[in-house]
This record gives C-alpha cells, structure tokens and sequence, in this order.
C-alpha cells in the first residue's frame, strides 16, 4: 500500500513539473526569462501613450492607446465617469473620440487591447538560433470581447536596439481586425548577457562565416532533437508504468514497460559497440579470406 501511494505521489510530481514549464504564474518585467536569456524591461514599466488624428468630415476622429508592457494600467479619477473609463486590469487601452467645430469633444469607444482579468498575463514568443539571445520577440495578450464577439488582442514586436533610447515611443503598426500591432526599439530588449551590437536585423552588417553558421545551427538541432526524445521517453515511462499499475495490477519493478528489453538493454548495446568496433578495426570474424 505504501508503495502505490509512493508511486502516485511520484507520477503526481513528474506531471505537475512538465506543467509548470509551459505555464506562468505571474510576470515579471525585472526578471524576463526568454529562451534561456535573461531580459529586464522594467525600464518600460510606465504608461505611455499614442494618438492618431483622422480626418472623418465633417469632423476629426481622435484614437488614444495607452499601454503598460508590465502592468495593469493605472485605474482613472472617479472624475471620469465610469462608463467612459479604460476597463478595469487592462494593459493596454484603445479609446476614440470624435470633434466637431462648435461642439465639446464625445468619447465613442473605449475598450481594452490587452487585459480583462486579473488573472491575465502576457505571453512571450521568440524565434531562437543555436544559443544566441534573440534579437527580437514578441508580447502578445488578449483583450476584452466586443459586442461582434470577437476579441481584441496586442502584438508588441519589441526589438533589441544598445543605440536607441529606453524613452523612446513605440511604433504604431496598424490596427487590422481588432489586432494592435506595435514595433518597440529599445535597449530594454537586449539580453542582459548579449555582448554584440545589438540592433536587431540592422545591427549586422559583417555575416558570420559558413563555420560559426553551422556551428549555432548544428547546436540547435541536437538540442531540439534532444528535448523531442526525452519528452517521448518520459511519455512513454509515464504512460506505461500507470498502465501496468492500474490495467495489469503489476507492482515493484514489474511496473516498468517492456522490464525484459531494458534488462538486456546494456548487453545490445555492448555487442553492437564491439560489432562496430571489430568491423572498423578489420578484426571481424568469418567468411572467406584471400589466401
């Protein structure tokens, strides 16, 4: 009894740990954490805000965004009226307004881009090459559902830049089908461990020669392949032990899928080494021989 209870605690663990790896509990700006590189964008942690004017005659369309990379924005005065206030945990809000010559200004849309609950956190998706911190990577989170229920949603293309400025405004892109795409240039982009210029897809001009390109790509394969087998094998451990523990009612090592093919494992692999060994070294055994 107290080795089944062992033996589901164990399996408990296994899993839990494989669903931490691919969900956070929270954000960090401070301590960013992409593809093995650490990033700090807290330099960011500030509200700022971006304004287009569109020409709609006869009178003039105002859209405000106003976004924090790293935080819920901060709640308005009870001055505003709460109808027309950014939704309560957005990171990123979108409002418009309408002027017209001999009329005060009329608020007629206000929504968030990125944020509804508390709960809601952004996610970070970055293209990596061999070992190399990315240059670039994007931030995207979800928004708040319209009455069409769809749903709006933030795409920040932060890119890594030591000559650009951490004052610098992000650029607006566009806003297509409730999308917000920005373009972010800043220093706070970089890794904290990158030593090279840093300017995203402009910072080099010299390409590396045909030995460092095969060097970082043959890197990134192995490490791929690597983690594609282990996370088979672990499936594989974990599916078949729980099969022989609840199907088959198996117990102690008779738990372990295929127990007779692991037992002669070793020996295989120790009779092919010394079969590739003999055949290399010309020492291979029978057959016929010039005389």
């Amino acid at each position: 009894m107290r080795k089944s209870q062992s033996l589901v605690i164990l399996l408990s663990t296994l899993l839990g740990l494989a669903a931490s790896t691919a969900t956070a509990a929270s954000f960090d700006c401070k301590k960013l954490q992409i593809a093995g590189h650490d990033y700090d964008l807290s330099p960011l942690a500030n509200q700022v805000v971006l304004e287009t004017n569109a020409k709609t005659p006869p009178t003039t369309t105002g859209t405000k965004y106003t976004i924090n990379p790293c935080a819920p924005l901060t709640p308005e005065p009870d001055t505003v009226p709460k109808i027309d206030r950014c939704p309560e945990n957005a990171w990123v809000c979108r409002s418009v307004t309408n002027y017209k010559e001999g009329q005060g200004p009329r608020l007629t849309e206000v929504g968030s881009v990125a944020g509804e609950k508390s709960s809601d956190y952004p996610a970070v998706e970055a293209r990596t090459s061999g070992n190399q911190p990315p240059a670039e990577f994007h931030w995207k989170m979800a928004g708040s559902r319209q009455a069409d229920e769809s749903t709006w949603s933030t795409d920040i293309k932060f890119v890594c830049s030591k000559s650009a400025k951490n004052t610098d405004l992000p650029k607006l892109l566009e806003f297509k089908d409730g999308v917000l795409s920005l373009e972010w240039t800043v220093p706070a982009a970089c890794a904290l461990d990158d030593t090279s210029g840093g300017d995203g897809d402009k910072g080099g001009d010299k390409k590396p020669d045909d030995g460092d390109k095969s060097t970082a790509g043959s890197g990134g394969i192995f490490s791929s392949l690597m983690s594609i087998f282990v996370a088979v094998f672990m499936l594989y451990l974990v599916v078949g032990v729980m099969y022989r523990f609840l199907v088959v009612r198996a117990r102690g090592l008779d738990l372990v899928p295929n127990l007779g093919f692991w037992r002669e494992f070793p020996y295989l692999v120790s009779d092919f080494a010394r079969h590739i060994w003999d055949t290399v070294g010309g020492r291979r055994r029978g057959g016929y021989s010039v005389v």
